[in-house]
């Protein structure tokens, strides 16, 4: 069936309205990929014993990633590691991204300094291979950065301020305790990466009542956010958001 995506409620908190307005497009972007007409697979929701309409999390799950994917900057199932972002087209464990945008030149040449720098991996040239086997658009740049003179040295990562923010995002409709697992690892990734935005998408109205009991919703996602506003640190664009009737 079809229905239509909307943005329904949203929170700004720690200036991530002004970070994502100085790059509309990016901006713009995700609000046109959250605004969208989707098809979901219809099921019926019990809920003591009352039978309900509802929509399967997995349909929708896959429609906010298709709408995403138009934009091939961003990244699907992306882990952080060592301040390095690593990235598959396949599902990958427990405690990864769902999307992130990434400056991949400063990434890549992080994953250089622990791969060939001061302190390496001891797999460091399978954890380099593998990596540009999955990413051969980064070969050029990579040729330039590994050089003999260069081993055992790390070198200068350069952040262009004309570059894409680097932002991370979530998309939420599991149980409702894993927002403060998505808090916690978006809390560790800002440690030694400067997160300029998480982008956590939860649902709200007819949509919150369309899926699971006890799950993320803006609702309860926004009161752990003003909760803990002190110690959150990275800017979070919450996105509430809802289908048609």
């Amino acid at each position: 069936m079809k229905k239509e995506l909307f943005i329904r409620e949203q929170y700004y908190h720690h200036h991530a309205y002004e970070i994502l307005t100085a790059h509309q497009d990016i901006k713009s972007f995700l609000e046109n990929s959250f605004t969208a007409t989707i098809e979901l697979t219809e099921r019926t929701k019990l809920t003591k014993g009352k039978a309900s309409e509802a929509v399967k999390a997995d349909d929708l799950n896959k429609e906010i990633r298709r709408l995403l994917s138009v934009k091939k900057e961003f990244k699907f199932e992306v882990s952080e590691e060592m301040g390095v972002f690593y990235f598959s087209s396949k599902k990958s464990s427990i405690g990864g991204f769902d999307f992130a945008l990434i400056n991949h030149e400063e990434n890549l040449t992080k994953l250089r300094n622990i791969c060939f720098g001061e302190i390496r991996y001891n797999d460091n040239i399978k954890r380099w291979n593998d990596f540009l086997n999955k990413n051969p658009e980064l070969k050029e740049f990579a040729d330039k950065i590994v050089t003999v003179e260069n081993q055992g040295k790390n070198i200068q990562v350069v952040t262009d301020s004309a570059s894409s923010p680097l932002i991370v995002g979530e998309i939420q409709f599991g149980n409702w305790a894993l927002a403060y697992r998505d808090f916690f690892k978006v809390l560790k990734a800002n440690v030694q990466n400067s997160i300029d935005c998480l982008v956590y998408i939860v649902p709200t109205g007819t949509l919150e009542k369309n899926l699971s009991d006890g799950i993320v919703t803006f609702d309860k996602t926004l009161k752990i956010v003003k909760d803990f506003e002190k110690v959150i640190n990275v800017p979070i664009w919450l996105v509430g958001i809802d289908i048609s009737n």
